[in-house]
């Protein structure tokens, strides 16, 4: 029990004081008001940790369940139209609500069973994580909150077998099916003047080596039991389908050691290919985040004249097959490959019309045609179109300018990390 005291404590200590929920014209009164009840219900919950007083259980249940109301009713609005549309107001009580949950769970664990205890506190950071996907505030409450169940979690898990031996990276490469291209630049950590001037100014695609060779991530994230250590129990969205442009695609929450268990691990392969994809893991999980860097070159900037915004780091876990379709992104892009392979296909943007874009609003920046298995009757402008392409190696980044297009797979399980900035 002295380790529930301690995790109470660390965590209710985090928790915002004197906290005052004012009405808000995108969040209705009842929900601030349960919101309200539930915080105020919470700290009056201390002299009973703390000091070891009893107190009801039922009262707990009460407030789980009051606080479950709140986000149920929150998610129906974070799950209605587009989400650039959501108020961060409701964000803002996902956030608050999951926050709250999470260290009545804590008190949940308080009261129950020794060995019921573990399943209470991974509730708890599951609760967390759900926060921090879904809700926009008391981001740093929530990521310190993860840290401090991860850590209490650690210390009630027996000692059990590894999950497997180090991963290897493939030697031979399968023979290529569909479009063959010419070759990539490729430069061994050049100077950030000539990056910009030779690659960065003119838009010009280059693969970059011995650029990573400080990274710890090249060392550790091989060993999948380290990943585990680190991530196991975090939940994330996962990819479920072959592409994101087919129509049985679709997206499921589950933690990363349920993921690799069931998609890099497992010798009975799911029908469906997992890929934890596109998403901002390091933010979610400081501790991974310590084994990379940005690289240096992602200070170069379109406009001098005023500061780029901060930023975006993604991470890209899945096992060998995994395909991104044709498709360009917005912002410069170094995608930098820490485990496995992953080939490469590029076209200028220059030939935009001749790949053929969807026309729904939700893949207009992906191509109809396959680089992999092209359809030259239906797409007859696109045979003539020439292409680049590249094997990126661990240890290797790979600079994509802004509407470059690219076509990505694994050739084996492969955890890249990708780095977007204006």
């Amino acid at each position: 029990m002295n380790i529930i005291k301690e995790t109470y404590s660390n965590i209710r200590s985090i928790i915002p004081q004197n906290l005052d929920l004012q009405s808000s014209g995108d969040v209705e009164q009842e929900i601030l008001d349960l919101t309200q009840t539930c915080y105020n219900q919470l700290l009056l919950f201390d002299g009973h940790v703390i000091r070891n007083e009893p107190f009801q259980f039922d009262s707990v249940i009460d407030v789980i369940s009051t606080i479950q109301i709140v986000l149920d009713r929150t998610w129906e609005h974070l799950n209605t139209g587009h989400w650039s549309k959501v108020p961060e107001s409701q964000r803002f009580i996902y956030s608050l609500g999951s926050l709250i949950l999470s260290v009545v769970r804590v008190i949940q664990a308080y009261l129950v069973d020794v060995d019921q205890i573990k399943s209470y506190l991974e509730k708890g950071l599951k609760d967390i994580d759900m926060g921090l996907l879904l809700g926009c505030a008391f981001r740093t409450e929530l990521t310190r909150a993860a840290q401090i169940l991860s850590n209490s979690i650690a210390k009630f898990n027996a000692p059990q077998e590894t999950i497997g031996s180090s991963l290897v990276c493939g030697t031979l490469l399968p023979e290529f099916a569909g479009v063959r291209g010419c070759e990539i630049n490729t430069l061994c950590c050049p100077s950030l003047e000539t990056f910009c001037s030779n690659f960065f100014i003119p838009r010009k695609p280059v693969k970059l080596e011995a650029c990573m060779t400080h990274w710890p991530a090249l060392n550790k994230w091989n060993n999948l039991d380290y990943i585990c250590e680190k991530a196991g129990g975090r939940t994330v969205p996962v990819e479920i389908g072959s592409r994101y442009d087919d129509e049985e695609w679709s997206q499921s929450l589950m933690t990363v050691g349920e993921f690799i268990r069931t998609h890099i691990k497992s010798e009975n392969h799911p029908n469906k290919t997992g890929y934890l994809a596109q998403h901002q893991l390091f933010n979610q999980i400081p501790e991974l985040l310590a084994d990379i860097c940005e690289p240096e070159y992602c200070c170069c900037s379109d406009n001098d004249n005023s500061e780029s915004d901060s930023t975006d780091i993604n991470a890209w876990f899945g096992p060998t097959g995994t395909v991104s379709p044709l498709h360009y992104d917005p912002k410069h892009n170094i995608l930098a490959q820490v485990v496995g392979r992953k080939r490469v296909i590029l076209y200028d943007p220059k030939y935009s019309d001749c790949l053929s874009c969807h026309n729904s609003k939700l893949l207009n920046n992906t191509a109809q045609v396959d680089p992999e298995d092209p359809d030259y009757k239906r797409f007859p402008n696109y045979k003539d179109v020439p292409a680049l392409e590249t094997i990126l190696n661990p240890g290797e980044m790979l600079y994509i300018p802004p509407t470059w297009w690219h076509h990505v797979r694994s050739l084996d399980v492969s955890f890249s990390v990708s780095f977007w900035w204006e």
